[in-house]
């Protein structure tokens, strides 16, 4: 990456992140979410695929580029 990509990345906050909780999974900076349900959230993030299984998911927090998951996380796939 180059250092300017990096600085406009700081600067801007562009950078992908999930970060897990006791059965809650905040991701920032995703770009859409297609498919929802209370066993499967499958979100995605530039070209790539994020797929989250488990039971009783509810999204709880939506922002434009923020979501919290919360629920029985069983398994993430990239």
């Amino acid at each position: 990456m180059k250092l300017i990509d990096r600085i406009d990345n700081y600067l801007e906050d562009k950078e992908y992140k999930m970060i897990y909780k006791e059965n809650s999974l905040n991701i920032i900076n995703y770009s859409e979410i297609l498919d929802f349900s209370s066993t499967k959230i499958e979100l995605r993030y530039q070209d790539k695929i994020i797929n989250i299984m488990g039971n009783n998911l509810v999204i709880s927090k939506m922002e434009d580029n923020e979501i919290l998951i919360i629920g029985n996380i069983m398994n993430i796939n990239l």
